[in-house]
């Protein structure tokens, strides 16, 4: 199979890293398939339990035969907005990720890449990384509205470690499934 037919499903994809990505792609011919709160094929907000199942089941029907690969790239930055910080960067990513690994198990050559960040090397709240990384959403959210200075970094941090120990095990890596992250540093987009 040429990679110029590889399907690839892009979160995020309606601004910032994951839009010139999704570009870029569509320029070497890649079917991408794009997801987002709007403008894009996929119409979701992953902060919501709804809107992931959504995404996923969208992906189901518009990739029936598998994907290549994912980009798991939405994210909010906004310290304004700590609740959405940890259900998009951390409940969305992961969602996203376990939700399309399925999809990937049945393409060419799999592989999946999370956008984490630089920022995962910050100071980050403990309580709130585990409180993800335990899956308690409502405990996690809660606590991240206590104390919104780390919300972001520790939503990356929780999601950077989900990540390390995700990549090795059966599902990914047993499958042949390539599981990575990328940290960039401060981009200047619109968010």
């Amino acid at each position: 199979m040429s990679s110029a037919k590889r399907t690839i499903l892009v979160t995020g994809a309606a601004s910032g890293i994951c839009k010139a990505t999704a570009e870029r792609l569509r320029s070497q011919g890649r079917r991408v398939i794009s997801a987002d709160l709007k403008g894009a094929d996929i119409e979701a907000d992953l902060g919501t339990a709804a809107g992931r199942s959504h995404m996923i089941e969208r992906a189901r029907e518009l990739a029936p035969h598998g994907l290549d690969a994912v980009l798991a790239g939405a994210g909010i930055g906004n310290p304004a907005m700590p609740r959405e910080i940890v259900t998009v960067n951390y409940f969305g990513a992961l969602a996203t990720l376990e939700g399309l690994q399925p999809l990937l198990a049945r393409g060419h050559k799999p592989r999946a890449v999370l956008i984490a960040s630089t920022a995962a090397f910050l100071p980050v709240d403990d309580r709130l990384v585990e409180l993800c990384l335990a899956g308690d959403e409502t405990a996690a959210v809660a606590r991240a509205v206590a104390s919104p200075e780390r919300a972001y970094p520790s939503s990356k941090h929780a999601i950077a470690r989900w990540l390390r120990k995700a990549c090795i095990q059966p599902q990914w890596a047993g499958a042949g499934i390539l599981l990575n992250a990328i940290g960039p540093g401060v981009i200047e987009t619109p968010m």
